[in-house]
């Protein structure tokens, strides 16, 4: 039998089990992961895993409810983050879960929240540390990675140019980042808007290339705020923004290796010129 009468509290131990598929729980679940499916609008959308759920309540992510498959047992640092925000806890049926998972990823802790409003370029010309730009990059697995990075080592932002994300709580954007695409700003340009940005804000551009004669240690010499410009490790940059870089640094390695993922090679660009 379905109870969708309560939810649980820091006071108890038991979820009400969602059972039947045309509940309202469950309708709304089905909604969030259409909407992300097919890049279309929604109000709601899907943070998967404990780690991402914790991180989307530190930055002020309103969540809605909370669920879990099957047996799942909650870890006990997502339960504290739970309970000290109230949040409705539900436990899908299996059948359930499959249902509406499908051939997808089905996980076993997730979160419905409120879509955020879309961070612009505006919002980040006060704000201090380097802005890595990702011009042409589009697997998400590349720009959670760097988010991530980005967010470890005090970068103020992260702009993606032509990533053909329609936002940044896709799915798997938020479950490459672990959650961090919250914690900074995440913003989705235009190239054309970017370079009028730059070239309004006078935000100097700095960008890697295998043969440029500065080594990437020289980096740290520079003193100022940098707009750091990477493309994809296939195509580099557009010809638009690279024209824009008054800065070229190389990372040196050994010639076994052709390329290093742009992933990894933002890292150490962005960690050099934290030494500054």
């Amino acid at each position: 039998m379905t109870d969708t009468s309560q939810h649980s509290s820091p006071h108890t131990t038991h979820i009400p089990l969602l059972d039947d598929p045309t509940t309202a729980q469950v309708r709304r679940i089905a909604q969030a992961l259409s909407a992300d499916n097919a890049h279309t609008d929604s109000d709601l959308f899907v943070i998967d895993d404990g780690e991402n759920i914790v991180q989307a309540l530190a930055h002020g992510i309103v969540l809605t409810e909370v669920f879990v498959t099957g047996d799942t047992e909650i870890d006990a640092p997502t339960q504290r983050a739970l309970d000290e925000h109230g949040l409705p806890v539900y436990r899908l049926a299996v059948h359930v879960a499959k249902h509406l998972f499908g051939t997808q990823k089905r996980s076993r802790l997730f979160a419905l929240a409120q879509v955020p409003q879309p961070a612009q370029l505006s919002d980040i010309t006060h704000l201090h540390g380097d802005i890595i730009v990702l011009d042409g990059v589009k697997l998400a697995g590349n720009i959670g990675a760097i988010t991530r990075t980005a967010c470890a080592l005090n970068a103020s932002a992260v702009v993606l140019v032509d990533s053909d994300l329609t936002s940044i709580v896709d799915r798997r954007l938020v479950r490459a980042s672990r959650g961090t695409v919250f914690a900074l700003p995440v913003v989705l340009a235009q190239r054309s808007d970017f370079v009028c940005y730059v070239q309004e804000h006078s935000i100097a551009l700095a960008t890697l290339s295998a043969d440029a004669a500065h080594p990437i240690s020289e980096i740290a010499q520079v003193q100022q705020r940098l707009a750091i410009l990477m493309g994809s490790e296939r195509h580099g940059p557009s010809t638009q923004l690279d024209s824009l870089a008054s800065m070229r640094f190389s990372i040196p390695m050994s010639d076994k290796v052709e390329s290093l993922n742009v992933s990894v090679a933002t890292a150490i660009a962005l960690f050099a010129h934290s030494m500054r």
